[in-house]
């Protein structure tokens, strides 16, 4: 019966804790962010719904490509220490294999200089793939390289 008695006062320094645990998530978040490369620019500069695209593709399209390069880069990036200690060099072939597929058909009814862009990109995919067939030492710049051109090229839309 103790619970009630007091209906003024009581739960203010839970309600400000609970906002010092919210902000501190979110400045948690944000650096998280921004160790990946995102910054207030890029958030800032289009929104979604008016990204610049090529001739004849709608909004959606660009989008899903931008998803799709996203995905693309992560999954790039996750294989890059076996690369490097020149380990799983098959299944990292194969990752590159079907990241390959995979943007060609996200470029399949891009304008024609997104389509430009795809076949640089796939090239050096292409040329990734085949240093990690022939186990290169040159695997790891090619792979630095290509998500580097991949994050370039997402952020131009």
């Amino acid at each position: 019966m103790a619970w009630g008695k007091k209906k003024s006062g009581g739960g203010g320094g839970v309600a400000w804790l609970a906002l010092i645990v919210a902000l501190a998530a979110l400045f948690l978040a944000w650096k998280a962010y921004e160790r990946t490369g995102g910054d207030l620019d890029g958030i800032l500069r289009l929104p979604v719904g008016e990204m610049e695209v090529g001739e004849g593709e709608g909004d959606e399209t660009a989008v899903e490509r931008q998803a799709g390069l996203a995905q693309a880069r992560a999954r790039l990036l996750a294989r890059r220490t076996e690369v490097a200690a020149r380990r799983n060099l098959r299944q990292a072939q194969e990752e590159v294999a079907e990241v390959r597929d995979q943007l060609q058909g996200a470029y399949k009814g891009a304008g024609d200089q997104a389509r430009e862009g795809w076949r640089e990109l796939d090239a050096d995919l292409e040329r990734l793939q085949g240093q990690l067939r022939d186990g290169g030492s040159r695997a790891v710049e090619t792979l630095d390289s290509v998500v580097d051109k991949m994050r370039r090229i997402g952020e131009d839309g």
